[in-house]
C-alpha cells in the first residue's frame, strides 16, 4: 500500500546551506534503500516536506525525522493512500527559496513561506510545482 504524508516542523535554529545539504545527502542515501521518494523545502526555518513509498516504511521513516532534534513543532499536515507517487523521480527533492519560490507560492494564495497558513492541498500542490522547476 503506498500512502503520501506530508509534514511541516520548525528549525530549531537557522539552517546554512551546509545543514540542508547534509540533510539532503542522507536522506537521498536512506529514502533509495528503502524505495520511499519525495520533496523537501525550507525558508524562514520552517520545513514542508511530502514523503511517498510503502505505508511501513514512509511511517517508520517519519518516526525517525520527527525524533531529529533540528527540529520541532511537527505537524502531520495530510497522510493518504495512493495509486502512484507524485515525487517519484526524487529520492529526496529540494526547492531553496527562489524566485519561482515566491512566485509559486502567490499561486497558492501565500505571500510569505509559512506552511502552517496551507490547507493540505496547497501544500501538497506547492511541493508538486516546486518538483517540476
Amino acid at each position: 500500500m503506498l500512502i503520501r504524508l506530508t509534514y511541516l516542523s520548525r528549525a530549531t535554529r537557522d539552517m546554512s546551506l551546509q545543514d540542508i545539504q547534509d540533510i539532503l545527502t542522507v536522506a537521498r542515501d536512506n529514502n533509495q534503500s528503502i524505495d520511499v521518494c519525495g520533496m523537501l523545502c525550507y525558508d524562514q526555518r520552517y520545513f514542508l516536506q511530502t514523503l511517498e513509498g510503502e505505508r511501513e516504511e514512509v511511517n517508520e521513516l517519519f518516526l525517525d525525522i520527527a525524533d531529529d532534534p533540528r527540529h520541532d513543532d511537527v505537524v502531520i499536515v495530510s497522510y493518504e493512500y495512493i495509486d502512484a507517487t507524485t515525487f517519484g523521480a526524487w529520492d529526496m527533492g529540494f526547492a531553496p527559496a527562489s524566485d519561482e519560490f515566491y512566485a509559486l507560492l502567490s499561486e497558492v494564495g501565500q505571500n510569505t513561506f509559512d506552511p502552517r497558513e496551507f490547507s493540505p492541498e496547497q501544500a501538497l500542490s506547492f511541493l508538486s510545482k516546486l518538483s517540476k522547476q
